[in-house]
């Protein structure tokens, strides 16, 4: 049995992006609860918040931290000025790190599985403040609540569901992996639009599915 962290992005007085009436805190949550209710009771679950509260990123590392986990795992949902942009992506702060490269990857790959329709904009790099730990830990944007196709499935409670369950198979699937899979960068398709968040893509060993 692991620990797993995850970590239901805003909360409280921080909505995160909001577009329509509907904010990216309320969302996260909801996904995360899904995930949770997949692992358990194979593994042991942390979340960093189970309600609508404000949590400092400090805060946030300290739980997982605190709690011993083995993988810690943000979830968002992407925003961009351009409302065509949609798919699913995730992110790491340094694709050398082979344990949270994989554990992307592994994720990425599930959601591909249960949103074939949707882009998989496959796994970036990104210096975030909550993923400077030293487990495993990604952070997944599960699609552009900018985006009005994206919107609409977000806001139906089985899409939520879907997408907490995939990011939960994709844990279990790098727990089960024998030793951590290294896949090479390539292009993983266009950047990430959210203001204030740097990312570069990270690449896909040759013969892997393109995003």
């Amino acid at each position: 049995m692991a620990t797993i962290c995850l970590d239901p992005g805003h909360g409280g007085h921080d909505p995160g992006a909001i577009r329509n009436g509907t904010a990216e805190k309320d969302i996260t949550l909801s996904i995360a609860l899904a995930a949770r209710d997949r692992l358990v009771p194979a593994h042991r679950v942390v979340l960093t918040r189970g309600s609508d509260v404000a949590v400092a990123l400090a805060e946030r590392r300290r739980t997982a931290e605190s709690a011993g986990a083995d993988l810690f795992v943000s979830i968002h949902l992407n925003a961009s000025t351009r409302p065509t942009a949609q798919g699913f992506e995730v992110l790491v702060r340094t694709d050398e790190d082979q344990g949270s490269a994989a554990l992307a990857w592994t994720i990425a790959d599930a959601l591909a599985a249960r949103f074939p329709d949707r882009r998989n904009r496959g796994m970036k790099r990104a210096g975030l403040a909550v993923l400077r730990q030293s487990r495993p830990c990604c952070l997944v944007e599960c699609f552009f609540l900018s985006n009005e196709t994206e919107r609409k499935l977000l806001a139906r409670p089985a899409t939520r569901r879907a997408l907490g369950e995939a990011i939960a198979e994709g844990c279990a699937g790098f727990l089960q992996a024998p030793t951590p899979s290294v896949r090479r960068p390539v292009p993983a398709g266009a950047g990430r639009e959210r203001t204030g968040r740097r990312t570069a893509p990270s690449p896909r060993p040759r013969g892997s599915r393109p995003a």
